[in-house]
């Protein structure tokens, strides 16, 4: 996305758009990455005034633009562990044992904590995640803060440019330090809860690093450059080395859930493209694997 473009997300939700060369209203969606499907909904306002034809040059520097609103959105007050937040997206600390979306019973999920936390502070929409964890796991999720800039992060799911990575307890002791794992991935027609590595399946790349060996189990980090369902998890269980409590394609060892933690992310800044790295320590549920801080440390956010 070029720098000819300022926006400044106003209290009510609007942008403020300032061009700092002339264009015409398509060339000001093209270039902000919005959607097809959020194009059809959104108001590009000059002087106050909606912009009927979006194929003339604008008259002003300075437009708005606007998008409704929706009439109902989830709430659950119930806290969310924000590490980052900017007028685009946010960062949350996910607990393990708590649904990133609402599956049509549980309406405390982390997506309706995050939309209470934004109602807070009076922001009109609610947030998307862009990535996703599984129930038992914990750790970093991304939320889209605005609409009409979802498909910019999508995108960037898509195009492997996000950086993710985890911590995650494997059973056995990991012989390699490094393990690249390119095995593909596609569904098990015979239990639909279940991915499986599948000749036919999508590509997937998962690189294992190991960190530290106790007892009978391994440390390691892993990084993912795509995002198939359970990719860390069927990728390790094929290996031989499931992680511990996968049930669904290991054993359950204990009650501390999945040690699948999403520790890192970097990813950019719609407008900007600056970039943005965020990290957390090691969950307390690693407890074999964790040393005793310095001092204590929510997360650490960098910006290039």
């Amino acid at each position: 996305m070029e720098h000819n473009i300022q926006v400044q997300t106003l209290p009510s939700g609007d942008l403020q758009v300032r061009l700092e060369e002339p264009m015409t209203g398509a060339q000001l969606v093209e270039k902000l990455g919005i959607s097809r499907e959020k194009d059809k909904t959104l108001e590009i306002l000059e002087n106050g005034q909606p912009v009927a034809n979006r194929g003339r040059m604008l008259e002003s520097r300075v437009v708005t633009l606007r998008q409704p609103v929706p009439e109902e959105i989830p709430y659950s007050f119930e806290p969310v562990d924000v590490i980052y937040e900017d007028q685009w997206c946010l960062v949350v600390n996910k607990p393990a044992f708590l649904l990133v979306h609402d599956d049509g019973q549980t309406p405390d999920n982390l997506t309706s904590r995050v939309n209470a936390h934004l109602a807070e502070s009076g922001w009109p929409y609610p947030a998307q995640a862009v990535n996703r964890i599984d129930r038992e796991a914990s750790g970093l999720v991304l939320f889209c803060k605005n609409p009409l800039f979802q498909n910019w992060f999508d995108r960037q799911m898509e195009d492997r440019t996000t950086q993710k990575e985890y911590y995650a307890v494997l059973e056995g002791l990991l012989e390699r330090r490094h393990v690249d794992l390119n095995n593909p991935i596609g569904r098990n027609r015979h239990e639909a809860d279940k991915m499986i590595v599948y000749p036919k399946g999508k590509a997937s790349h998962t690189h294992l690093e190991r960190i530290a060996r106790r007892g009978t189990r391994t440390l390691v980090k892993a990084r993912i450059t795509t995002g198939r369902k359970h990719q860390i998890r069927v990728h390790a269980a094929h290996q031989g080395h499931a992680v511990v409590n996968d049930a669904l394609y290991g054993e359950k060892a204990d009650e501390r859930g999945l040690l699948l933690q999403s520790a890192r992310i970097v990813f950019r800044q719609p407008v900007t493209n600056q970039q943005i790295e965020v990290e957390i320590p090691m969950d307390p549920r690693f407890r074999e694997f964790r040393k005793p801080p310095r001092r204590p440390r929510k997360g650490t956010t960098h910006r290039r």
